[in-house]
């Protein structure tokens, strides 16, 4: 059985804002399925994270989503603002620096 992809609706504000700091470094995964995340991003020499957005703190997780993380738990970060986006995207530039 198939589901209907559901975005957040600040999913394109955020996204966009992952695209102007990190540049061809983001793919939308959001129709991916399995919980992996919603944006998988990257930049330079750091491998890459997926990003889970959610449109605020009371926005809970999926099953899919919580099988996802448990089994991979420090692949996916939550991102529900543009000013965590551009600290995510500070943070990934910081590390992807120093490699």
């Amino acid at each position: 059985m198939s589901y209907a992809v559901r975005r957040d609706s600040n999913h394109g504000e955020l996204e966009a804002v992952f695209r102007k700091m990190l540049g061809d470094h983001v793919t939308d995964t959001s129709s991916w399925a399995d919980g992996a995340g919603d944006l998988f991003v990257s930049f330079g020499a750091f491998p890459g994270i997926f990003i889970e957005i959610k449109r605020d703190a009371k926005a809970t997780y999926t099953a899919h989503q919580i099988r996802f993380r448990n089994a991979h738990p420090l692949a996916v970060l939550r991102c529900e603002t543009v000013a965590e986006a551009i600290d995510i995207c500070a943070w990934i530039r910081r590390k992807a620096a120093a490699l």
